[in-house]
């Protein structure tokens, strides 16, 4: 089954998950579906890179990441992960981790906290969990066959930077870097990796996904979480179409498919999520070029909008106060200005889209 869903994935041919579901127009192709995992480590087959994009703090997408590692087939077949959520100059210390070694929690916390583009730093639990995931899965592995992770945030030493002149440069380097570790450590040496990086770093000028493309144009293939749209009819119309589909699930671009002539005969006119940062984009062509369309290759589906949470944060910034007084004095040369108050929700968990944001768009 995955050596024909990778050539599905190459044009080849058509899978047996796509002859099941027929076009709603002789003109559009069908949707390809199968399970998350499965759907991955079919790209795999024909690409060296996959990148999945990383929906800030989103707990479903970070668990996925661990159904991802622990899968025999990720050691075997991949090896590799560039990630965003962790900063360069900490790789010795992440690498003796990973192998076994025990490392002091507030040095080990230097690998994700000493970030150069996440503001104020990185706190989802989720992304602390997968390193302790990558270090229980190498321990029951060979040397020679563990997980390597790159960190592909820029290296910089935060004990020398006082001023934005000081930080701006690491800053500017945040595409180049991870291209130039996926460059030499990755295809310069014909192995893959998993990249996991925030979403618009896999679109547009002088993205990462650019540069990768112009080191080896074709080598990255992306997938994208679906995580629901602002107009009211557009998240019920959706979901209702992927109701038979199994959850994580691992769909074909639905740009242009038979599921996107589907929706539009529906008359769902899309507009991405507010999440985005986007507005008054119709067509679902053009939100799946921002989501899940021409500007990716996959779609990743979680489960409906409604039901996505947000990951629990760490809890450092409020239980340790030396902490919270140095990410605070990043705080101020990132941003002019201090952290924000403190201000812990009642409500657990945390829902992606509220009812009150999404309105009709909400599904349980």
């Amino acid at each position: 089954m995955l050596l024909l869903l990778a050539a599905v994935l190459l044009g080849a041919v058509p899978s047996a998950s796509a002859a099941a579901q027929k076009p709603s127009s002789s003109s559009s192709p069908p949707l390809i579906v199968c399970s998350a995992a499965d759907g991955m480590f079919a790209a795999f087959q024909s690409h060296p890179l996959v990148g999945l994009a990383d929906s800030h703090g989103l707990a479903q997408e970070e668990d996925f990441f661990t159904v991802l590692i622990r899968d025999k087939r990720f050691a075997n077949d991949v090896g590799n992960v560039v990630v965003e959520f962790g900063d360069a100059a900490q790789q010795s210390t992440l690498d003796r981790y990973l192998a076994g070694e025990d490392i002091p929690y507030d040095q080990l916390r230097r690998v994700w906290s000493d970030t150069v583009g996440w503001i104020p730093t990185v706190t989802a639990v989720g992304y602390i969990n997968f390193y302790a995931q990558v270090r229980t899965v190498n321990l029951g592995l060979p040397p020679q066959q563990r997980i390597h992770v790159w960190l592909g945030d820029p290296p910089i030493d935060w004990s020398k930077v006082k001023t934005q002149e000081d930080y701006s440069p690491r800053l500017a380097e945040r595409n180049q870097y991870p291209a130039e570790i996926i460059k030499t450590q990755i295809l310069a040496k014909n192995k893959k990796a998993l990249v996991i990086y925030g979403n618009f770093h896999l679109h547009g000028s002088g993205s990462l996904r650019e540069q990768v493309d112009n080191i080896r144009p074709g080598a990255l293939f992306v997938v994208i979480p679906h995580t629901g749209y602002d107009e009211g009819l557009c998240s019920p119309c959706f979901e209702q179409a992927t109701r038979d589909w199994p959850q994580p699930a691992f769909a074909t671009s639905v740009g242009e498919s038979s599921l996107e002539y589907e929706l539009l005969t529906r008359g769902c006119n899309f507009v991405p999520s507010a999440a985005f940062g986007l507005a008054n984009i119709t067509g679902v062509a053009d939100m799946e070029a921002r989501l899940s369309g021409s500007m990716g290759d996959a779609l990743l589906y979680l489960g409906p909008a409604a039901s996505l949470t947000q990951a629990p944060e760490l809890p450092d910034l409020y239980l340790d106060f030396e902490f919270r007084a140095e990410i605070d004095r990043r705080m101020l040369i990132e941003m002019g200005d201090h952290l924000s108050p403190l201000r812990l929700s009642p409500v657990s968990p945390q829902y992606l889209h509220p009812y009150s944001e999404i309105g009709e768009g909400a599904t349980k």
